[in-house]
């Protein structure tokens, strides 16, 4: 599908198409899930691939849990993650528009996200809560994502689920 997946960036906006076009290709993940307590729950492996698409003007990703290495070969169980995220950059409003589709529990995100210092934050209102999905300490080999969540307006935030991503050898 040519139309869906793109080999780069839109000309017109590459540098803003860079702060996730960076993340393009396969990833390995270690992703931990904590409790209200701030002690680790959970802990899986997973997957992570970023790519191109929409003529350049998009960012999309596949979020993985198991990973296709670790997946059994009877498929994916029905509360294991494969999820699709699509970005498009709004050149109006300079940030990003995001949304994830889960497959799991048929979960759709919308958020706005954009580059703050050398951070990527992602953020929108649930309820009473704010939630922030974070990406940081993002290298050409690594990066982290965070996702923290804030009952009090911002004030304070609680880690529920921390991404350590790297790139497979």
């Amino acid at each position: 599908m040519k139309t869906l997946l793109a080999d780069g960036p839109d000309r017109r906006y590459a540098s803003e198409m860079e702060q996730f076009g960076r993340l393009a290709g396969q990833w390995s993940t270690l992703i931990t899930y904590y409790s209200a307590d701030g002690s680790p729950v959970r802990r899986l492996l997973g997957a992570w691939e970023f790519g191109y698409a929409l003529e350049g003007r998009a960012v999309v990703d596949v979020w993985q849990w198991p990973g296709q290495d670790d997946l059994p070969s009877e498929g994916r169980a029905p509360d294991e993650e494969c999820g699709l995220c699509v970005r498009i950059w709004d050149p109006r409003l300079q940030l990003w528009r995001f949304t994830f589709h889960g497959t799991a529990r048929g979960d759709v995100v919308q958020m706005y996200a954009r580059q703050i210092g050398d951070e990527i934050v992602m953020e929108r209102a649930v309820g009473g809560d704010l939630v922030r999905w974070t990406f940081a300490d993002i290298t050409a080999d690594t990066f982290r994502w965070r996702n923290e969540r804030s009952a009090d307006g911002g004030h304070t935030w609680h880690l529920d689920q921390d991404v350590h991503a790297h790139r497979p050898h």
